[in-house]
């Protein structure tokens, strides 16, 4: 017991750190590069912090579990696009710059209705696979059209050594990310089975929190230095990047079959949490505290429906 405390305090200061160098170097990575913070976000922080999900599912598949592979893909997913996102709006409303609003949001709702779609047969083959990596190309095309776009830079003579240094911190810092994530989780689990908790409960609390810890460390601390470009431009790339490659890479080594259950309610309800986000972004170009709370609630509701099974949406509207 001593010990998984303190592995968990462990995991969570590395954690802190993790987050503490992504964010100090993301900016002038993206000076040195000529590129906007945004850009590095999607293309580089957000792929790598994806990686908890790629390993956990790629685990399970290997094991011949694909409701456990599949189940980790839709539910951190949802984890990150309102438990994360209602946390860092709480703290300090998000601003949206119109770029995320215009292109992340919509691709986010594209993808996850993309992967409903394939799935409502029940099974994800091999070639499913290959469209869902597909469909990730012009994603990255498009963000590349706009990289320099409004891009800061640094003096010539100091753009070699800014690069090294604001490379290595960021590299540095998703490593003790990822690190910390896994040490805190694995602690985390121990100790829920020493106090008694039940498996479900830690697969609700622990497992699908487990692996969006980076996208929370991330987010947090880029709220915290006001940088909402930061914050919500990582949870929508990231959620673009599971769904499409990760989700993708999975079928490729080993179809799935899909649950009823992910496709009448998980995933459907993904779908409704999207829209919701882009209508409160719409309104305003502002995630507010109130909104915050609107997408706590969607949380909660998936939170309960793992314990005790909801309607499905179809039943819900009469379909």
């Amino acid at each position: 017991m001593i010990a998984a405390i303190g592995l968990f305090v462990v995991g969570i200061l590395m954690l802190w750190a993790g987050s503490e160098f992504v964010t100090r170097n993301i900016g002038l990575l993206a000076r040195s590069l000529g590129v906007k913070e945004l850009v590095i976000t999607v293309l580089g922080v957000s792929v790598l912090s994806s990686l908890p999900e790629m390993t956990v599912s790629l685990f399970a598949l290997a094991k011949g579990d694909a409701a456990i592979s599949l189940g980790n893909i839709i539910g951190s997913n949802f984890v990150t696009l309102t438990f994360v996102t209602a946390i860092c709006a709480l703290i300090r409303p998000i601003n949206i710059h119109e770029e995320v609003q215009a292109r992340e949001s919509s691709w986010m709702i594209l993808s996850s209705s993309f992967v409903l779609l394939l799935a409502m047969d029940g099974r994800l083959s091999r070639s499913e696979g290959v469209l869902l990596i597909l469909l990730y190309l012009p994603y990255v095309v498009n963000v590349l059209k706009t990289a320099r776009a409004g891009a800061e830079t640094v003096p010539s003579g100091a753009v070699e050594k800014s690069r090294l240094w604001a490379s290595a911190g960021t590299v540095l810092g998703i490593f003790c990310i990822i690190a910390g994530s896994k040490i805190a989780l694995d602690s985390g689990v121990l100790l829920g089975r020493a106090l008694g908790i039940s498996s479900v409960v830690m697969g609700v609390l622990l497992f699908a929190f487990g692996t969006s810890l980076p996208e929370l460390t991330i987010s947090l601390s880029a709220t915290f230095k006001q940088k909402s470009d930061v914050t919500i431009g990582e949870v929508y790339a990231s959620n673009i990047f599971t769904q499409l490659v990760v989700l993708g890479l999975c079928c490729l080594f080993r179809p799935m079959e899909v649950a009823p259950a992910l496709t009448t309610f998980a995933m459907p309800f993904l779908i409704v949490a999207s829209v919701a986000i882009q209508l409160f972004v719409t309104s305003g170009r502002r995630l507010n505290r109130i909104e915050a709370l609107g997408l706590m609630g969607f949380y909660l509701v998936f939170a309960v429906s793992q314990f005790r099974p909801l309607p499905s949406l179809e039943s819900i509207l009469g379909f």
